[in-house]
């Protein structure tokens, strides 16, 4: 039994398909950053900095961003070193965008939580 957790806090750790650690590997990022990602974090501006000065393709940054459902809260200033540190446009556009998609307000209203939802196959009175 202790073996199976064992092996199975193993393979927990690592979330990162072979292909794209290989990525990360042929890109050369660091020993910190890489280990980071393997443990699927939200990644720091810096951090994004570094993936886009190590050649890492916009694309496969924003695959990254997506699932750690992280909210990046952008000034003028960040913009601006994001544009003048050459990371993609997308990328940029991507964290713009999270506080949108990710923030408590933007929230998809359940159907028992609408106020305004009525289930005609239920109805509290016959029971």
């Amino acid at each position: 039994m202790i073996l199976l957790l064992l092996v199975a806090l193993a393979f927990t750790g690592c979330t990162l398909y072979r292909r794209d650690r290989e990525l990360l590997q042929d890109h050369h990022i660091s020993g910190a950053l890489y280990d980071k990602m393997m443990r699927h974090e939200p990644l720091a501006l810096d951090e994004i900095i570094e993936l886009s000065h190590r050649g890492v393709p916009g694309p496969f940054i924003v695959h990254y961003l997506q699932p750690t459902y992280y909210v990046y809260k952008l000034d003028a200033n960040d913009v601006a070193r994001l544009k003048q540190s050459g990371v993609p446009e997308g990328v940029t556009r991507y964290l713009l965008a999270t506080p949108g998609m990710f923030s408590p307000s933007q929230a998809p209203v359940w159907y028992d939580d609408d106020p305004h939802f009525h289930d005609p196959y239920w109805d509290w009175r016959r029971y």
